[in-house]
């Protein structure tokens, strides 16, 4: 009687156990982008979990990745960006594989960008693909149109092209501050595969981005929105989150910005969470991400900061004019030419990159 008394006490503290302590006790130690995660989003994970979200930002992957590679990072959830930066992390083994059991909200996902990551992470072993989005122009159309009114606005050649950008330069003209960002788009508008290895094709491009440099104001991977709003630029590469935030900024002043995904092809990027080797609280780490990955919460991300998620079962929860706005949601057949912009995995590709950002530096640092 006291063994099945005692067996029978077992099992309640086990159920007791299982019921109000499901996941670790803690924190969890999450490292993101400013912005993605909305204040209201944290407190209801902490709220419904009892887990503490100790938050940091960065404001770039290059801060992410040297704390990676250097040692422990001592977090628990990351966000870092492909391309380039997950396919290199997960060849150097930062990542502990995930474990789905623990992810029972991850349903199906846009399959364009499914597709896209198996080239970068095959099966999703490692990551959870979550925003994504496009880089293309914004521009001003009132001041584009009346300088270049027969020119096609939806196409590269608008950006790219040499004489479109001497009669633009009055107004200025910006583009992003880093290599990967410029040099698949070029090769691309030359014709080129925009994943090319090839040193020829690299020169190629370099000498077409000479041409154009007398033209360019301004590289910049943060202040393009505000450039665009105060008048400083006509014209920017931008990223299409960024570009809808400047829309919205720049109709309180009358302005008519738009922003477009080229029709002949755009990059495409997309943040993903992952967890680094080391994470302490692994299973909090799983909580967080699962939770994110609820429908109405991925809703409620996307209308607050503009920017979609992969949860394909939160669209209908979306606001309707986002979902149907092309800077954010790129109609289908702009989508279907979406390319992820991926160096190939090979013993040289370290020496070409080196080699195009030396190039790249020339460009930027050149005076003419």
């Amino acid at each position: 009687m006291f063994i099945l008394l005692a067996m029978g006490a077992g099992i309640l503290l086990f159920i007791t156990t299982r019921t109000w302590q499901p996941f670790e006790k803690g924190v969890v130690n999450v490292y993101c982008f400013y912005g993605m995660i909305p204040p209201a989003v944290i407190k209801q994970f902490e709220q419904e979990t009892g887990i503490r979200v100790r938050f940091d930002i960065y404001d770039n992957n290059e801060i992410l990745e040297a704390k990676l590679f250097a040692t422990n990072s001592g977090y628990d959830v990351v966000l870092p960006t492909c391309p380039p930066y997950v396919g290199r992390q997960i060849a150097a083994g930062v990542y502990q594989p995930l474990d789905k059991s623990l992810l029972t909200n991850l349903g199906p996902l846009e399959p364009i960008i499914v597709e896209k990551m198996q080239s970068v992470d095959p099966g999703l072993i490692y990551t959870v693909p979550y925003y994504w989005g496009t880089v293309g122009m914004a521009f001003d159309y009132h001041k584009v149109k009346k300088i270049l009114p027969e020119v096609d606005l939806e196409s590269h050649d608008l950006i790219f092209n040499p004489e479109n950008l001497r009669r633009l330069a009055t107004y200025g003209i910006s583009f992003f501050e880093e290599a990967i960002d410029v040099f698949p788009l070029i090769l691309l508008y030359l014709g080129k595969n925009p994943n090319s290895d090839d040193r020829k094709d690299l020169e190629l491009a370099y000498e077409h981005l000479k041409k154009i440099r007398p033209f360019l104001r301004r590289f910049t991977s943060s202040r393009f929105i505000n450039d665009l709003v105060m008048g400083d630029v006509c014209l920017t590469q931008a990223w299409s989150g960024e570009a809808y935030q400047a829309i919205l900024e720049a109709k309180e002043f009358g302005l008519d910005l738009r922003y477009v995904t080229p029709k002949e092809g755009a990059g495409l990027w997309i943040d993903c969470f992952a967890i680094p080797n080391g994470a302490m609280n692994p299973k909090n780490a799983h909580a967080f991400i699962n939770f994110l990955l609820r429908p109405e919460i991925a809703a409620q991300i996307t209308n607050q900061v503009y920017l979609p998620t992969t949860v394909l079962s939160s669209l209908i929860l979306v606001d309707p004019y986002l979902r149907n706005h092309p800077a954010i949601f790129p109609p289908q057949n702009r989508i279907k030419r979406l390319g992820l912009y991926q160096l190939p995995s090979h013993k040289s590709t370290a020496s070409y990159e080196r080699e195009r950002n030396r190039l790249w530096a020339k460009i930027r640092l050149s005076q003419f």
